[in-house]
């Protein structure tokens, strides 16, 4: 039964609906068994500056697209502070274990936390300050808790203050300078011959902020209520009010920094263009989910091809589309930058895995391949998952097949969690996913059943884990962090899935889709009955009813065409309106060289209006509205054997649907003939030159 709250701040987040008995015990545990090392509370000579302090500089200079504040508004990491899901969790977790919710609040609000105000661990006494979540100074005032050559001397000292060492990027242990010293990658001192951060800051080279560990530091989340006995390979309840003494050793709630940092994109780095920005092989989590691109990262900074795109692109489509409603928070944020963050992290999300099927004797085989430096898919586990839908047809295009089925209206997957005996079982449904549970000793010592469990901190067993590895994954190497396939098997150097369907052999046609999804509508209604303490399940369950119901994403979309006439006449279209469009380029662009070679001036405004009219004629022939040969056919740039991106050097085009295709055919075009013409002039377009050699006059007939 829903709970009734009234609506303001406080009953939307932080203070009790109702007085509800337990059934359960929660655990006995207090702040000291949530106690990590790093920075602690109130150790700061200097608060954390807010943004706001920032955007001065690294806003509103004329570069949106690369402009540090606008991107990274728009991101996850500007919304930790406010995201419902937390506030819901944190809610449910001090429930369970009181005091926990210490582990949640030193990332997703750490200014708040390393200033002293998380105490009460439910966050009520955080501000609007630090509910702007991983924000500008938290990052760049981060200090590498373990001392490599390199790191700034000012380390040192920083170091040797910590009450107690490091031992690891993980679990939020974050050390922040005491100071107001601001560190980042570049020598900007030596780029501008002077510290344009003084007299409020100072500024400090930090190769710490090229390194993924900087990343792992929240990335990598192990529960210190826990020790792993190393006879039995459980999980057990520390002694209660004892700090853990080795903070590794706590059960693994996530770890994408591990299973990046056994992958072949820490070994050796990874040709993966798509993700890089103007960089070819990407090896850190910052070369994807910041990837270099050209412009200022401050409005008195140079232009620089390396600049770090602050979009921290990833995979939630779900919170930023429901933010802009939440009753105490969406006052807070900005609806057109949390758009152009889904927009991106859309993108991510297509470019992330690769889809391949094909039929063959009454049998569809589906291969997913993981395009990203970690396991797909990764991070917080509860209720996130991806799956495959299948629908097969045959020659009358009647269905023969369907598995993996999304009810919208319900939001709900069809058969999932459903057995042989249920109307709704799908014995080929297929979902990558990790489910987590309690084990018989703290279902004894709490009153919960054992077995799968949303309960993220009373959870120690890991029931199931068959998301698919990365490049360069080993069994060996994923064990050694706890991370190994559970319920599955990948073999060393598989980061692919393959399932198969007996469509029947009548199925001449399929339909295959690759969704990924935030949470789950059990998830998102376990968040809401089991908050008894605050209102913020009910909150967070308005929101998803209310608004998108964190509505799956299509990763990948795959039609498979047996009929090879089919799919060699859109390849012909294909072929035909890319090299119509090229030529119609490449005749306008060469008109201009010849008036500026005759000491005329281009016409660019009709060049540039006789290029578009071009461009456009081709969209509507591929992907638009008089594409009858391949959309009209139901035909994917992978019905054509095309991967998730266009080839280089359009890679930043994800081909998703025809429209995509149009997008590649156009940019591939462009950059052949932009090609050829700067082999015969030596001029790079957009330039044109203002003389032309008598042996390259040829080129221009």
């Amino acid at each position: 039964m829903r709970r009734t709250v009234i609506s303001s701040f406080a009953s939307a987040v932080l203070v009790a609906v109702g007085v509800q008995a337990l059934a359960v015990t929660p655990l006995a545990t207090t702040r000291d068994d949530f106690e990590l090392p790093g920075s602690q509370p109130l150790s700061l000579s200097a608060p954390i500056a807010t943004p706001d302090q920032c955007t001065a500089c690294h806003s509103d200079y004329g570069q949106p697209q690369v402009e540090p504040f606008q991107n990274w508004k728009g991101s996850m990491m500007a919304q930790a502070g406010r995201d419902p899901l937390m506030w819901a969790a944190l809610a449910v977790a001090n429930q369970d274990a009181p005091h926990s919710g210490e582990t949640c609040l030193r990332c997703h609000l750490h200014k708040g936390w390393i200033e002293g105000r998380s105490g009460p661990e439910d966050g009520s006494a955080m501000t609007a300050d630090d509910r702007q979540g991983v924000q500008c100074g938290v990052c760049h005032r981060m200090v590498d808790p373990i001392a490599v050559p390199g790191n700034p001397l000012e380390d040192t000292a920083i170091l040797a203050a910590l009450g107690a060492p490091v031992p690891g990027h993980h679990s939020g242990m974050i050390v922040s300078d005491p100071l107001d010293r601001l560190r980042g990658p570049f020598d900007i001192i030596g780029d501008l011959g002077a510290d344009p951060h003084l007299p409020q800051s100072a500024t400090v080279i930090s190769p710490f902020h090229r390194r993924a560990e900087l990343c792992g530091t929240c990335h990598n989340v192990r529960n210190p209520a826990f020790t792993k006995n190393t006879m039995t390979g459980e999980w057990e309840l520390n002694a209660v009010g004892v700090p853990l003494g080795d903070p590794s050793t706590g059960f693994p709630e996530q770890s994408t920094f591990d299973e990046w940092k056994a992958s072949e994109y820490a070994s050796t780095g990874v040709v993966a263009p798509q993700f890089g920005g103007n960089q070819t092989v990407v090896s850190t989590c910052q070369d994807c989910h910041m990837p270099r691109v050209t412009g200022r990262d401050a409005d008195l900074g140079l232009t620089r091809d390396d600049v770090p795109l602050h979009s921290f692109a990833g995979a939630n489509t779900f919170i930023p589309a429901v933010l802009p409603q939440h009753p105490a928070f969406g006052g807070e944020v900005d609806p057109l930058a949390l758009n152009a963050g889904i927009a991106k992290s859309t993108d991510m999300l297509r470019k992330a895995a690769t889809l391949s099927a094909s039929i063959s004797a009454g049998v569809l085989t589906a291969r997913v391949t993981n395009e990203s430096g970690h396991k797909l898919p990764s991070g917080y586990p509860e209720g996130r998952r991806m799956w495959l839908y299948v629908r097969a047809f045959d020659a009358q295009r009647h269905v023969v097949f369907e598995s993996g089925r999304y009810i919208f209206s319900t939001a709900t997957l069809a058969g999932h969690g459903a057995t042989p005996m249920d109307a709704e079982y799908d014995p080929n449904l297929h979902v990558w996913e990790t489910d987590l549970g309690v084990s018989p000793a703290v279902a004894a010592a709490t009153g919960w059943l054992p077995g799968k469990s949303f309960h993220l901190v009373l959870n120690n067993v890991r029931l199931k884990d068959n998301r698919i590895p990365p490049r360069g994954f080993t069994n060996a190497g994923f064990a050694a962090f706890d991370g190994e396939p559970v319920g599955a098997a990948y073999a060393d150097g598989q980061y692919w899935d393959e399932v198969t369907y007996p469509v029947g052999a009548q199925a001449v046609q399929a339909e295959v889709v690759l969704y990924y999804q935030t949470a789950s509508r059990g998830y998102i209604e376990f968040l809401r009955d089991e908050n008894i303490t605050t209102a913020s399940g009910n909150t967070l369950f308005d929101l998803w009813d209310q608004h998108n119901q964190s509505l799956p994403v299509a990763m990948a979309n795959l039609f498979v065409e047996t009929d090879a006439a089919t799919v060699n006449a859109c390849r012909t279209v294909v072929s035909k309106v890319q090299a119509k469009y090229r030529k119609q380029h490449l005749k306008e662009w060469r008109r201009c060289f010849v008036r500026e070679a005759s000491g005329g001036t281009c016409d660019t405004v009709t060049r540039d209006a006789a290029v578009a009219a071009e461009a456009a004629k081709l969209r509507t022939q591929l992907g638009g509205s008089g594409d009858r040969k391949c959309t009209g056919a139901n035909l994917t740039p992978g019905s054509l054997g095309h991967g998730p991106v266009c080839p280089a050097p359009c890679s930043q085009v994800t081909l998703f649907d025809m429209t995509g295709l149009a997008d590649c055919a156009v940019c591939q075009s462009e950059a052949a003939n932009r090609a050829a013409l700067e082999a015969a002039y030596g001029v790079a377009l957009p330039a044109v030159p203002n003389t032309v050699s008598v042996a390259a006059r040829p080129c221009l007939s």
